[in-house]
């Protein structure tokens, strides 16, 4: 199986269920910390590397969870991907879960690059022309990126607007 169909599989199901329970925000919440954790080096090859057996997985998944609180639901989750050996996929899993929560709440995700922080009155600004544009709830993420002299440059469902 494709590694972004398995994602979007694992996904999907925590997803209704989360939308079933009315915590799927709070679930996308508490992926992202976790996955947070996986970006360290030692973290990541622990659960990626198969000579380490499920059970210390788990009792280092345990751990991890005493310092990144989440919920029954996503704890069980987690859990669920070790006993699968599936848990070095969750970085992927993590991207895919907000992809189908932003289709489920009809919502779109912008990157924007700017050379020096845009103040929260712009930021705003911003959001509601790019709401206005396209007709959905907008978040926008900004990224400081010194090679833009000024301006401005939005990436947004799949489309980018160079206004720099």
């Amino acid at each position: 199986m494709r590694s972004s169909t398995l994602g979007e599989r694992y996904a999907k199901a925590l997803l209704s269920i989360g939308v079933e329970r009315g915590i799927d925000e709070q679930l996308g919440r508490e992926l992202e910390r976790v996955a947070e954790l996986f970006v360290l080096d030692d973290v990541r090859l622990l659960f990626q590397n198969p000579k380490f057996n499920t059970q210390l997985r788990k009792t280092v998944l345990a751990e991890l969870l005493s310092v990144v609180t989440v919920s029954p639901v996503c704890r069980n989750f987690l859990f669920l991907l070790v006993d699968r050996n599936r848990i070095a996929n969750l970085v992927e899993i993590v991207s895919a879960y907000k992809e189908l929560a932003d289709k489920h709440t009809g919502r779109l995700r912008a990157r924007v690059r700017v050379a020096k922080p845009l103040s929260e009155s712009n930021m705003e600004r911003l959001r509601a022309v790019l709401q206005n544009a396209t007709g959905k709830k907008v978040l926008v993420v900004q990224e400081e990126d010194p090679s833009i002299v000024a301006g401005i440059v939005t990436h947004i469902g799949g489309r980018v607007f160079d206004g720099s």
